[in-house]
């Protein structure tokens, strides 16, 4: 659009464009739009843009004290991210991160954990032992259970059986058994109705049925003035059965029976577990052949072989020594009347064989007057027991000895014998035929004798 303005008054307004120029640096840089034919400033190219004002230096930016840097997640805190740019929030689906990049946020879902990590996971902590360290400790073995069956006292008072289970029980505790209780003990022996006395392989049932491992019993009688007791022990890995057999007096029965509970009951550490489970693992049934009747069979029960050992016949005193007084009365058509008074040094072979050597003061019918004489006589002994629940035994003896310048004398004898103590024993000889050989002729006398015999 071209201007109509006269010549002063475009004078005037470029004067003052040029004030204002000069006053306001700002508007230096804005380009007049304008007429054709203005004037431009001194020092300026008419037609050009007027140089931009030199920007004021900033001011110094307050020294503030060098911080830790945080760990990266995705980008350095506090750093603005770059314009346009978006901000990270994590890697980008289905892009793996850069090596040795941890995630911004956590794992991604279904990402595998890091090699070990799983393993420390699955892996548990091991408990602190005793000397502070983290290896695990052995697991301890619980103690083997037996059951302890009341004894068995014959021809004995009740009280003694009561004695002699009780220390059992104390012997058993100490070797590091634990005990079934007597209540549980009568419980397994009512629900398998195990005979009274219990056989060796009723004991092992028992022991079975109760869940021990080993089963004692004892049998206690008298004997020659002495307490006898066995004791037999079942164990449930098959091994034994085991027995243990002794006598003593009252003052020691508690330290004998404690003795023999030991001799005969094995210490816990030779229990064979595995072989017990083996015992107790039923059999598999065994198939029925095809020529099988119709009938059914009754399934025979499991047999359990028991080898018992024998039991020790050997006595406790072998030699005694038997002061004897005897009285023949002859029964031929001659009466006559013979008197022995004698020693006798006996050796016991065992409990029931005896072995004698006897020697005896005569005094014997003569031709005109009584005479004296010397007999000797070897004398074999066997006893015979009456009863397990009484001493009293009877004793057939026979001898053979030879009597100076008659002949030989044969001897057979049947009587009683009772032991009054440990050591003192009496008996009798009541049917006793002895043959006398005199001059070629027998003479025939029953004979009647009493001793004291004393074990040494």
């Amino acid at each position: 659009m071209c201007s109509t303005l006269s010549p002063v008054r475009r004078h005037l307004r470029s004067a003052l464009l040029l004030t204002l120029a000069l006053g306001v640096p700002g508007l230096a840089s804005a380009q007049v739009e304008g007429a054709d034919g203005i004037d431009a400033p001194p020092g300026s190219t008419a037609g050009q843009e007027a140089p931009a004002e030199p920007e004021a230096p900033a001011p110094p930016a307050e020294t503030e004290p060098e911080q830790p840097e945080a760990p990266a997640a995705g980008s350095e805190e506090g750093t603005a991210p770059a314009e346009g740019a978006t901000p990270a929030t994590g890697p980008a689906e289905g892009t793996a991160p850069a090596e040795g990049t941890p995630p911004a946020s956590g794992p991604t879902e279904g990402a595998a954990p890091a090699e070990g990590a799983a393993a420390e996971a699955d892996e548990p902590a091991l408990p602190p032992t005793a000397d502070g360290t983290g290896e695990a400790a052995a697991p301890e073995t619980a103690p083997l259970r037996v059951i302890v069956v009341d004894a068995a006292p014959h021809g004995v008072a009740p009280v003694v059986g009561q004695h002699v289970t009780e220390r059992i029980r104390l012997t058993a505790r100490a070797m590091g058994y634990e005990l079934v209780d007597p209540m549980n003990t009568v419980s397994a022996a009512q629900r398998m109705q195990m005979p009274y006395p219990p056989t060796p392989a009723d004991l092992w049932r028992v022991t079975y049925v109760s869940r021990s491992q080993r089963g004692v019993f004892a049998k206690v009688w008298a004997h020659e003035g002495r307490y006898v007791f066995e004791i037999s022990v079942a164990s449930l890995d098959g091994a034994g059965p085991f027995f243990a057999r002794g006598t003593s007096g009252a003052e020691d029965l508690h330290e004998v029976v404690e003795r023999l509970t030991r001799e005969a009951l094995p210490v816990p550490g030779t229990f064979d577990a595995e072989a017990a489970a083996r015992y107790a693992q039923p059999q598999p049934a065994q198939p029925q052949p095809a020529a099988a009747p119709a009938f059914p069979q009754a399934q025979p029960r499991d047999r359990i072989r028991v080898s018992q050992r024998r039991v020790s016949r050997r006595p406790t005193r072998r030699w005694d020594v038997s002061l004897q007084t005897e009285a023949a009365f002859g029964t031929s058509s001659e009466f006559f009347y013979n008197h022995l008074i004698g020693l006798r040094l006996g050796f016991r072979i065992t409990k029931g064989l005896h072995l004698g050597l006897y020697g005896a003061y005569a005094n014997l019918r003569g031709r005109g007057q009584r005479e004296s004489n010397l007999l000797p006589m070897l004398q074999l002994t066997n006893r015979i027991r009456v009863s397990r629940r009484s001493d009293l035994t009877v004793p057939i003896r026979a001898a053979v000895g030879y009597l100076p310048f008659n002949g030989p004398v044969i001897r057979l004898s049947a009587g009683l014998n009772y032991p009054i103590s440990d050591r003192w024993e009496i008996g009798a000889d009541i049917l006793v035929p002895t043959f006398w050989f005199v001059d070629d002729e027998v003479q025939i006398s029953l004979n009647v004798g009493l001793e004291l015999t004393y074990r040494l």
